[in-house]
């Protein structure tokens, strides 16, 4: 019975094993690997969204070309219509055009999109969290105080339960989903805004203390995460009264300490920072391993993409990113990145990523300029796109000539108007109409302009880089001459 029970367990195993994307080292050079065994890189576009069809500049050609039901009453696809069903099919033949496989991580979960481009895609759980992209470190404050995220709590659990019923349940059979994705840059590392007047205002435990942590140890005395705050000065602190100290506040118990919900001044900085570094190591740890369970219920073999580290940010705080990448080792097993910085500048940064987590890396939202650091050369114009181009190609065999670098999806599929700035000229806003001109943030990148016309200049040398990925990446195994 014995013998027959591990046979199940292990046929179950490979059944499962062989509807999902994995990840596999060869010969030295990382892969992912599809449910059929081929080694392939993912290659996509976020962004293949109902948004960039509602601007003021392609509102004709969308309805002579698509119809008015391309749109719900709520502006999302109509998935029903056969207007997306033409839409998809026209996204399908540019993505195979192109060389492109997978739908990234911010797009709508269409199941006519996803049928139609017939590749991978990324699945996003998402759950409301404290943070926004690249927040600084006086909003994170003001954020986290509205929403401290304990994640030590049964609501948060069953939060994550919820989502994962929702989304992950009906997808551990598809031999589509690259991965499961959580959230667009946390703030394992925080920058401040020294400059703003709101960052002026913060006291001086906000001002050195992680905004989460912060949050943690204002809550009440019988919430779960201020228990776990405690329990983390009980161990580094030889008594509730040395502890208290630190802090500036008076406590005889630890009791009277768990009390306290007001935390503004320091009496010893450099001991409250590192509180605050270990106490950042186990939120961190929590967030990873609570969010893994809830996923591993129901699907214990796709990948787990977690969190999309904001690269543009977190390489300047490299001991703080080597913490974060510690923190989530065994619960994620890609590691994830946004970063939009110079081939040369994401080697030199990714290599050292790779190194501290030991995984492969993809660079699940990323773009271009053709002059870094200084993008001086913008607008809508063959020099700006023929150097964009240029910039691509050589990105793309930089990056994918990496043993450990997998994946590339591009922060952009069409080159439209961005919403802000659409808002901004429906409202009529003349002063933040000129700051997004004068800024040159009109569009999100893409790689056909708002009525689908291909932009060559990007997209000859984008294909023919694309074309030479997987041969310069199954060489960078090779030892170097």
């Amino acid at each position: 019975m014995k013998a027959l029970a591990i046979f199940i367990a292990l046929t179950l195993s490979v059944s499962a094993q062989d509807k999902a994307v994995t990840v596999k080292q060869e010969n030295g050079v990382w892969w992912f690997r599809s449910p059929t065994g081929a080694n392939f890189l993912s290659i996509g576009a976020n962004h293949v969204e109902p948004l960039y069809w509602q601007s003021p500049r392609n509102t004709e050609f969308v309805r002579e070309t698509y119809g008015g039901e391309i749109f719900a009453k709520d502006g999302s696809f109509n998935e029903e219509s056969a207007a997306v069903k033409k839409w998809s099919a026209n996204v399908a033949a540019n993505f195979k055009d192109w060389g492109f496989n997978t739908l990234g991580f911010h797009n709508p979960l269409s199941r006519s999109l996803q049928e139609a481009v017939g590749g991978y895609y990324v699945c996003q759980l998402a759950i409301p969290v404290s943070w926004g992209w690249n927040m600084k470190r006086s909003e994170l404050v003001a954020s986290f105080a509205k929403r401290p995220m304990d994640v030590f709590s049964e609501a948060f659990r069953v939060q994550l339960d919820e989502v994962a019923d929702q989304l992950v349940k009906p997808r551990a059979q598809d031999s589509r989903l690259l991965g499961y994705a959580y959230t667009d840059g946390p703030p394992w590392t925080v920058e401040d805004d020294a400059s703003s007047a709101a960052f002026a205002k913060l006291s001086p435990a906000q001002w050195q203390l992680h905004p989460w942590v912060h949050a943690l140890m204002s809550l009440p005395a019988t919430a779960a995460g201020k228990q776990a705050w405690i329990e983390l000065l009980q161990k580094r602190h030889a008594d509730p009264a040395k502890a208290a100290a630190v802090y500036a506040v008076k406590a005889a118990t630890w009791e009277e300490l768990a009390a306290c919900t007001q935390w503004r001044e320091l009496g010893d900085a450099k001991a409250a920072g590192a509180d605050s570094r270990a106490f950042l190591s186990i939120l961190i740890r929590r967030w990873y391993a609570e969010r893994h369970h809830s996923i591993r219920q129901h699907d214990t073999t796709h990948l787990i993409l977690g969190d999309k580290l904001n690269m543009n940010r977190d390489r300047k705080f490299p001991v703080q990113l080597a913490n974060s990448l510690k923190a989530m080792r065994g619960f994620v097993d890609v590691i994830s990145v946004q970063y939009y910085g110079p081939a040369d500048e994401q080697v030199a940064t990714l290599t050292t990523v790779h190194r501290e987590s030991g995984l492969p890396i993809i660079n699940g939202d990323t773009t271009c300029k053709p002059f870094w650091p200084d993008n001086s050369l913008r607008g809508e114009n063959p020099a700006f796109f023929q150097s964009l181009g240029q910039t691509y190609d050589e990105t793309l065999k930089k990056l994918f000539a990496q043993p450990w670098f997998i994946g590339w999806h591009h922060c952009g599929y069409m080159r439209g108007l961005r919403k802000p700035y659409i808002d901004a000229v429906k409202k009529g806003n003349a002063k933040e109409i000129a700051s997004y001109e004068q800024r040159g943030v009109l569009y999100r990148e893409g790689f056909i302009d708002d009525h689908e016309r291909p932009i060559q200049p990007i997209l000859t040398p984008l294909k023919a880089a694309i074309a030479k990925c997987e041969g310069l990446h199954r060489s960078s195994g090779e030892p170097k001459q």
